[in-house]
């Protein structure tokens, strides 16, 4: 089997290409061909530069006039055993072509084609959302208490920070992790009866790492980095890794979901676009990250008016005391994509919104 060759000039050839390569420039393009040369040219193994050039021109010193190599083959500017040379005219002037491997010529002409898409959403590149994700975690309580805590600051400071050293207690240390993150119990969830907790929210507030192990169930710990004051009693937490590509392809969950929102983050009373929500819709509902679903305005009661001037007296006085009213159905007023899933709950970034959305709008999938 012949292995192939790249076929280079000698080094006289390299030389002469070099000294006499600018006399030749002024020649005009007739005097570059031979009267007869091939129309399809198969290169060789035993074949070099100069014998390739003589094949088509009458001077082989004007190869690089005529030569075209191809930008889209890997070594373009490389003549490999095998490979087919033609002559073409391009921009009016004659050139040298290869053709390698079986790859086809097609000539091609204007037309409409039809492009099926990969996705009913177009992707999402994460650099462009991420910063408006949340670092705040979903538990069941149960973790939270059994999670190590903070007991003392080796330090004087009575705030905790970045650099500083504390204590950090728990009977039941992970095996194999010497980092954490460090939380703080904010809301809890619970179901619509209230004697069920679906999870309680932690505020995330930095990383630390074990620096010195001081015993069973103590250890020492070096705060890495903080985003605000750290306290006594303050959870950690073993660090989650990432769950998101640096690409977010949007897709429908894998079956009918009706749930609402239940929380903002921060004090806020509404949210809109690139505002993280939280939903009661989680991974034991089959929902995964990527996911979208559409927020829901509630259908409205009102009275009809118009209809209402057409009666009589008696007749409007009827319908007050029967309480007619007249029900608008609810309507689409944003979408929302599911970045972070835990049990029951997960939290979702708001991408588009035609008004604010509001507690308990309901989330649907589209």
């Amino acid at each position: 089997m012949m292995k192939n060759r790249v076929i280079k000039p000698s080094l006289l050839t390299v030389a002469l290409f070099v000294t006499f390569f600018a006399q030749f420039q002024a020649y005009s393009q007739s005097s570059l061909l031979l009267a007869e040369y091939p129309s399809v040219y198969i290169v060789k193994d035993s074949d070099t530069l100069w014998d390739i050039a003589g094949q088509f021109l009458q001077d082989p010193l004007r190869w690089p006039e005529i030569w075209e190599p191809d930008s889209y083959l890997d070594n373009a500017d490389l003549i490999y055993p095998d490979d087919i040379l033609t002559v073409s005219l391009v921009g009016g002037s004659p050139k040298i072509l290869l053709k390698r491997g079986d790859r086809e010529t097609v000539n091609l002409e204007p037309k409409i084609r039809e492009i099926p898409l990969s996705s009913s959403i177009p992707a999402i590149a994460l650099e462009s959302i991420e910063n408006s994700f949340t670092r705040n975690r979903i538990v069941l309580p149960e973790l939270y208490e059994q999670a190590p805590y903070i007991v003392s600051n080796l330090g004087v400071n009575l705030a905790i920070g970045t650099g500083d050293e504390v204590y950090v207690r728990s009977t039941t240390w992970p095996v194999g992790t010497t980092l954490f993150e460090i939380y703080r119990q904010g809301k809890s969830y619970a179901d619509e009866s209230g004697d069920v907790i679906l999870g309680v929210e932690l505020e995330y507030l930095g990383i630390a790492t074990i620096s010195k192990n001081e015993g069973p169930s103590l250890r020492k710990m070096r705060i890495n980095n903080s985003s605000k004051e750290i306290r006594v009693g303050d959870r950690l937490l073993v660090r989650e890794e990432s769950r998101i590509d640096t690409t977010i392809f949007p897709t429908e969950p894998a079956e009918d979901l009706e749930g609402s929102i239940i929380s903002f983050q921060g004090a806020s009373t509404m949210a809109s676009q690139l505002d993280t929500v939280v939903i009661d819709l989680g991974e034991s509902d089959n929902l995964v990250i990527g996911d979208i679903l559409s927020i829901q305005q509630e259908s409205i009661q009102m009275v009809d008016e118009v209809q209402r001037n057409r009666m009589s007296f008696r007749e409007r006085m009827s319908t007050v005391l029967k309480r007619d009213e007249l029900e608008l159905p609810g309507k689409e007023i944003g979408t929302i994509l599911i970045y972070r899933t835990f049990d029951k709950l997960s939290y979702a970034l708001i991408l588009s919104s035609t008004e604010p959305a509001q507690l308990y709008n309901r989330v649907v999938s589209p």
